[in-house]
C-alpha cells in the first residue's frame, strides 16, 4: 500500500460510536487538515514578512484545528464539529479586527455555512437560524471595518498572498465538503435504484425457472397490444403444458419434476430469444408470445419447439427423463380483448390434451 493510500485510509477510518456517522467524521477531518495547511502557509508567509503577530495567531489556530482533528478519532465528532464552528467564528472575527477586511477571513463564513449544513443533524429551523447569524456577523464585520482601521497593517505583498491562499483554501474546502457529501448521497441513491430494480425484476420472475411470471407476461402482452394498435404488428399467444407431468412427480419425485421444469424453461427461453417472450403461466404450463409473425408462422415455430422437447433428455440421478408438450395457439385480433385470446389458446390446449397430446392445435 502506497504512502498516500495509507493516509487516505487513516482519514476515512470509521467511527465506533453508533450515534455518529462516518461521513461527518471524514468531512470534519478533511476540513481540519485543509485549514491546518492554510495556517501553516500563513505562518510561513507572515514569518517571511516578519509580521510576528500573524505568526502567533496562525500558530494558535493551527494547534486548535489539530485538536479538532484528534477529537474525531476519540469518537467525539459532535464535540469536534461544535468546537470547529466556534473556533472558526472566533478566528474570523479576530483576523478582521487585527488585519482588516482585506485579509479575506470573512469569506470563510461561506464555507462554515456549507460545513454546518452537511455535518449537522439540526432541524431546518436551527439551520436557518445559523444562516441568519452568519449573515448578520458578516454585515457587522463589514460595517466595523468601514469605520475602523485594522489594528495591524499588513504589507501589500502579504495581503496579496493572503488573498491567494484564502482563495485556494476556500475552493479546496468547498470542493472537499461538497464532493464527500454528494458522493455518498449519489452512491446511496444509486444503490437504491439498483436495489429497487432487482426487487422489481424478482417480483416479475418465477423463482424456480427464472422465466417471467404471470403478471410480467400480462404486462408484456399489454405492450404488444399497444404496439399493434399503433403500428399494426402481429402477435400470437400460445399456452403449452407438459404432458403427464404428475406422473413424473409420482415416479421420480418432486425434485425430478423441478428439474424437468427447469430444462423445459431453459429450452423455451433460448428458442424464444428475438422471437417474443415466454413465461411460466402456472404449474407445468408455459405461455409463449410470438411477435411480428402471423398465426401460420407461429404454428411452424411451435412445431419446432414441440419436436425439440420430445427429443430432450432430462438427466436426473442415474435416469434420463423424457417428456412431451401440448400447445394451444391463437392469433390476437384487436377486435377482442387479450383475455379472449388467452382463453382461446387455453381451450385449444385442452383439445390437444383430449386428442392424444404431444401436438399443436391452432
Amino acid at each position: 500500500m502506497t504512502f498516500y493510500k495509507r493516509i487516505w485510509k487513516f482519514i476515512i477510518k470509521d467511527v465506533k460510536n453508533d450515534n455518529e456517522t462516518k461521513r461527518a467524521s471524514v468531512i470534519m477531518r478533511l476540513f481540519s487538515l485543509i485549514i491546518c495547511v492554510y495556517f501553516a502557509l500563513q505562518i510561513v508567509m507572515m514569518g517571511i514578512g516578519r509580521e510576528w503577530e500573524g505568526v502567533i495567531a496562525g500558530a494558535v489556530c493551527f494547534a486548535g484545528y489539530m485538536v479538532a482533528f484528534y477529537l474525531t478519532y476519540q469518537n467525539r465528532t459532535r464535540a469536534a464539529i461544535m468546537y470547529t464552528m466556534l473556533s472558526t467564528l472566533a478566528w474570523v472575527v479576530l483576523f478582521i479586527f487585527l488585519f482588516g477586511w482585506d485579509c479575506g477571513a470573512q469569506h470563510f463564513l461561506f464555507v462554515l455555512l456549507i460545513f454546518f449544513f452537511v455535518v449537522s443533524h439540526a432541524s431546518t429551523k436551527r439551520k436557518l437560524c445559523m444562516v441568519s447569524i452568519l449573515l448578520m456577523l458578516r454585515l457587522i464585520l463589514f460595517g466595523y471595518t468601514r469605520e475602523n482601521a485594522p489594528i495591524i497593517k499588513l504589507s501589500e505583498t502579504t495581503t496579496f498572498f493572503m488573498q491567494i491562499i484564502n482563495t485556494v483554501t476556500i475552493f479546496a474546502l468547498m470542493t472537499a465538503i461538497i464532493m464527500l457529501f454528494c458522493q455518498e448521497s449519489l452512491e446511496m441513491e444509486w444503490k437504491l435504484v439498483v436495489y429497487n430494480a432487482k426487487l422489481r425484476e424478482a417480483s416479475r420472475r418465477d423463482p424456480l425457472t427464472k422465466l417471467f411470471n404471470r403478471r410480467a407476461m400480462v404486462e408484456y402482452m399489454e405492450e404488444q397490444v399497444d404496439k399493434l394498435n399503433r403500428y399494426g404488428n402481429w402477435f400470437n399467444v400460445a399456452i403449452g403444458d407438459i404432458d403427464f407431468f404428475k406422473k413424473v412427480n409420482d415416479t421420480y419425485g418432486h425434485e425430478a419434476g423441478d428439474a424437468v421444469l427447469i430444462h423445459v424453461a431453459d429450452l423455451l427461453s433460448e428458442y424464444m430469444k428475438n422471437k417474443g417472450c415466454v413465461g411460466r403461466w402456472g404449474g407445468e404450463e408455459f405461455l409463449l408470445v410470438f411477435k411480428d409473425i402471423n398465426g401460420e408462422e407461429a404454428f411452424i415455430e411451435l412445431e419446432k419447439i414441440r419436436s425439440m422437447v420430445e427429443r430432450m433428455k432430462v438427466p436426473y440421478k442415474d435416469e434420463e427423463i423424457s417428456v412431451t408438450m401440448t400447445f394451444g395457439l391463437d392469433e390476437y385480433n384487436n377486435n377482442k380483448p387479450i383475455d379472449d385470446t388467452i382463453n382461446s389458446a387455453d381451450q385449444k390446449l385442452y383439445i390437444g390434451k383430449n386428442t392424444g397430446r404431444n401436438k399443436v392445435i391452432f
